[in-house]
């Protein structure tokens, strides 16, 4: 990559959901510097989320620091993450101005040194805006909203195609699972409930979806529903998967990437919040949803509950997000 002044180099989160938001800085830096060269560094396993995206220019795929090193050079930095390896990364490759959060004692590593804001108070899209303003130079009046984009070739792709759906039949996705731990996780039972509804009462059918971790507990949905559901959980890459998010008729989840990708591409979803906080994470999308019991420990962010009851999730019943369906659909 040229070690020109035109260069941006975005350091991409290394959560699915907390790339997927962080696209919300590319279309506001475009539009303001078009001739600038705009790239995207990822880890391996989020860089699929960048591919044709209409706002950026490059990206830059690294798996290891070493690696990462050898692969970007000069320019601009906005290295969104916090830590402290992040900033390190930047500063080793010789990417002339950086700009971050001073956290993690990496104030010095930074050329542009903002200091960190209170987290999980406001939404992480205002955190990666900050960063992007600096770069600016100040306010504007662009929407600082996500996005993702399908290739010519995926637009026309039918993701279902493997599964006995009827023919013009969209289904509804449920994507149980999350990575981030059981205090995310709604009620086997109470996905049951919702599929059984959808099936019945909205005539559709509904594709579990999500990553190989979430397999366990697909399967045990699969079994507590009457009306099973296509299993694509741990089948697709993340690419097929963000297809077949773009193209549901419903998307159900935790708080996870895929609720971030459906919220994306504008996709009707509800999100069920269990011990992380709407105010932090929730979908930007108008049509989603939010399902959340705000108690008085709630958010612990915690990948377990503490207290050991998950009333945050267990007092979320089906009828709660069914009535939110019926909002939607």
């Amino acid at each position: 990559m040229s070690d020109t002044k035109d260069t941006i180099l975005i350091r991409a989160p290394n959560w699915v959901g907390d790339a997927v938001v962080a696209t919300a800085i590319l279309r506001p830096l475009k539009s303001h510097l078009p001739d600038s060269h705009i790239a995207i560094v990822a880890k391996q396993y989020v860089a699929p989320l960048f591919r044709h995206h209409v706002f950026l220019d490059g990206i830059t795929v690294f798996s290891g620091f070493a690696d990462g090193i050898r692969g970007i050079s000069g320019g601009t930095g906005i290295v969104l993450p916090i830590s402290f390896s992040s900033a390190l990364l930047f500063k080793l490759s010789g990417v002339k101005r950086r700009i971050g959060y001073r956290s993690e004692c990496r104030g010095f590593l930074l050329t542009d040194a903002l200091p960190l804001p209170p987290l999980k108070e406001e939404h992480l899209v205002e955190n990666y805006k900050r960063l992007a303003l600096r770069l600016l130079g100040g306010s504007t009046d662009d929407e600082f909203e996500p996005s993702l984009f399908l290739s010519a070739k995926e637009k026309t792709m039918d993701p279902f195609g493997q599964l006995p759906i009827p023919r013009g039949c969209t289904p509804a996705i449920v994507d149980p699972g999350s990575a981030y731990g059981a205090a995310k996780e709604w009620q086997v039972e109470k996905y049951a409930a919702v599929i059984d509804y959808l099936a019945v009462k909205k005539k559709l059918p509904v594709v579990l979806l999500g990553s190989a971790r979430a397999r366990q507990i697909a399967d045990d949905i699969s079994r507590a529903a009457r009306h099973k559901p296509y299993q694509l959980t741990g089948k697709l890459t993340l690419r097929q998967a963000i297809v077949a998010i773009s193209k549901s008729r419903l998307f159900i989840s935790p708080d996870t990437g895929g609720m971030h990708i459906a919220a994306a591409f504008g996709t009707p979803q509800v999100a069920i919040f269990g011990s992380s906080s709407p105010v932090w994470t929730c979908p930007l999308n108008k049509n989603s949803r939010v399902v959340y019991k705000n108690l008085e420990c709630s958010p612990c962010f915690q990948r377990t509950c503490p207290l050991n009851t998950s009333a945050c999730l267990s007092d979320i019943s089906p009828e709660d997000v069914i009535s939110h369906i019926e909002e939607l659909i």
